[in-house]
């Protein structure tokens, strides 16, 4: 997991160390002001005191009437009294002049060029006692005080006074204020860190330590609820989520066991149910391979029967008259014939049972059913049967073999023939793709005969199983057909109405090369059905 780049001791430190920091540069700043004022006054009022006291001893000691004494009792001030950078005497008798000044360069205070005084007089009379001007610069005062000996005013002691002092018990303090600054936010580091160490980091930590091991599964840690402040009560709500989970786990498991375990046992009843339905499919095929067997059997029984009794009673007829003369040839005719009709039939179910060897070329299903048509042409004609046909002539070929179709096609019609003995209608009708992405073409063949019985409608399809009259066929056309269809991918169904004729549908895939069905009879449909 991606951590911030302070973690919450930082931040915390980070916050109160610009609290600390904000406090001590306005409490110096302030301290500043207050220190510097009060400081001024002190420098103020001292140098005032020492000009006072200074013009008294000067003139106690009467050195106003010997300069160099004057002088050296003006320098031995300044340097008892760093803060006077200058000192001058002046006298008034017998005319204001100066006496004495401790300038190297001889330059004398002027006062009356200073701002807001015109003469001396005036600056006289400001402050009879004594007399403070501040320099244009701020950078010093000028004071003057007046001597006196015995009570009048004889001359003047003019000091300049220097502030400089004043800057440097500022800067002093802002020094010790910085280190106090300093010193209190290491304190107050230490005490931090040491307070996050004991009461926030430590817990945290094992609080994360415990949220690890509950997400690697192991739900019985908890975390340590020493405290009795916000972190204590973070701990408590912790151990008692993971109280909560444990019992959901624990409970959730339970429940797990309990539908695993049902569930066994009904994959096991499912798994006995299969194998009895297993059992019960393969024996249900068994059955309908047998019935259809039987089917098969009493069909062909049937079918073959009846030409071999015929052939039997003539072959009688023939060994008891011998073979001679235009009867026994007659007689022979027929045996052939029943013999020709054996033959048919058994060809018939053996198509029924193997698997069509499909040609697929392109295929005109219009020129097709035209040339079933032709072939049939003169059975039509014979019973009088009137062909109507529909043609789309937008229907493009069909990917089909050609031969098996067209057998299709004729045992449709000769069907049409025997249901329309006395004449009728025929209507064929062949239609493209419904839609321009569509891929199926349709073909019906529909005539007004005698139609089909319901009950019997839905056998049709079925092997060996004809509404013809004896003999007139063997029940296998339809089958055939049906099985011809579907391995074309194909379907065929029949609608019917007694009385009114039968109409046949048949779907073709455009291209039956990849949809072609692979043939099976019901008993092999049935057995894959069994398996699966």
């Amino acid at each position: 997991m991606r951590r911030s780049r302070f973690g919450l001791q930082g931040k915390i430190l980070l916050i109160m160390s610009a609290g600390v920091v904000t406090v001590v540069a306005v409490s110096t700043m302030i301290a500043m002001v207050l220190t510097s004022r009060l400081v001024a006054e002190k420098i103020y009022r001292q140098a005032l005191a020492k000009a006072k006291l200074m013009a008294h001893q000067l003139v106690n000691e009467h050195a106003l009437n010997h300069p160099p004494l004057l002088l050296q009792a003006l320098r031995q001030m300044m340097h008892d009294f760093p803060s006077v950078k200058q000192a001058d005497v002046y006298l008034h008798q017998p005319v204001h002049h100066l006496v004495a000044t401790t300038d190297p360069t001889g330059q004398h205070l002027e006062l009356d060029h200073l701002p807001g005084v015109q003469h001396y007089n005036e600056y006289e009379l400001v402050r009879p006692d004594q007399i403070t001007i501040e320099t244009p610069n701020g950078r010093f005062w000028i004071m003057s005080t007046p001597i006196r000996e015995h009570g009048k005013v004889v001359g003047c002691l003019d000091l300049k006074v220097s502030k400089s002092q004043l800057n440097a018990i500022t800067r002093e303090l802002a020094l010790r204020n910085l280190l106090l600054m300093l010193a209190s936010l290491g304190a107050l580091a230490l005490m931090i860190h040491l307070f996050f160490l004991e009461r926030v980091r430590t817990p945290v930590r094992e609080m994360i330590g415990v949220m690890e091991a509950a997400e690697a599964g192991q739900l019985t840690v908890r975390a340590r609820e020493g405290s009795q402040d916000e972190i204590g009560e973070l701990a408590g709500h912790l151990n008692r989520m993971l109280e909560r989970i444990a019992n959901f786990n624990a409970e959730l498991g339970r429940k797990v066991e309990d539908a695993t375990a049902e569930l066994a046992r009904r994959n096991e009843q499912l798994k006995r149910i299969n194998e009895e339905l297993f059992e019960t499919q393969k024996t249900l095929a068994r059955s309908e391979r047998l019935a259809m067997a039987g089917q098969l059997a009493a069909g062909l029984a049937h079918e073959i029967g009846t030409p071999l009794n015929s052939i039997s009673g003539h072959v009688q007829l023939l060994a008891r008259h011998g073979v001679s003369g235009p009867s026994s040839a007659r007689r022979l005719q027929v045996i052939e014939r029943q013999i020709d009709s054996i033959v048919r039939t058994v060809k018939q179910l053996l198509a029924w049972t193997r698997k069509f060897d499909l040609k697929l070329e392109p295929v005109s299903l219009r020129h097709l059913v035209e040339e079933s048509l032709l072939l049939s042409s003169p059975a039509l004609q014979h019973r009088q049967i009137e062909v109507v046909t529909e043609w789309d002539p937008e229907c493009p070929p069909v990917y089909a073999d050609a031969g098996y179709l067209q057998q299709v096609f004729l045992n449709l019609i000769n069907n049409s023939l025997d249901a329309m003995p006395r004449g009728g209608a025929l209507r064929i009708r062949l239609r493209g793709p419904e839609h321009p992405n569509g891929h199926e073409a349709t073909l019906e063949f529909e005539d007004t005969g005698s139609g089909i019985a319901p009950e019997d409608l839905r056998h049709i399809f079925e092997p060996m199983f004809t509404t013809k009259r004896l003999g007139a066929g063997a029940g296998l056309g339809l089958a055939i057909c049906d099985q011809i269809i579907r391995q074309h991918g194909g379907t065929i169904r029949a609608e019917s109405e007694v009385g009114r004729g039968t109409r046949f549908a048949i779907t073709l895939p455009l291209d039956a090369r990849e949809q072609a069905e692979r043939p099976s009879t019901e008993c092999e449909e049935t057995a894959v059905k069994a398996q699966a």
